[in-house]
């Protein structure tokens, strides 16, 4: 079950290109060097932040 996350303030934060997604849900595996990729639990907490 995938989540709609609110971004918007972690984009203010830390800008673009940046992702942000639920634990689960599809990503695809286009590695672009820049990107933030910030990985939340179902409740919403940060539970891993990776560059790629």
């Amino acid at each position: 079950m995938s989540n709609v996350v609110n971004d918007e303030p972690i984009l203010t934060l830390i800008g673009k290109p940046s992702r942000v997604y639920t634990t689960g849900d599809m990503l695809t595996e286009d590695f672009v060097p820049n990107r933030v990729n910030i990985e939340l639990s179902e409740s919403g907490e940060i539970v891993r932040v990776w560059m790629g």
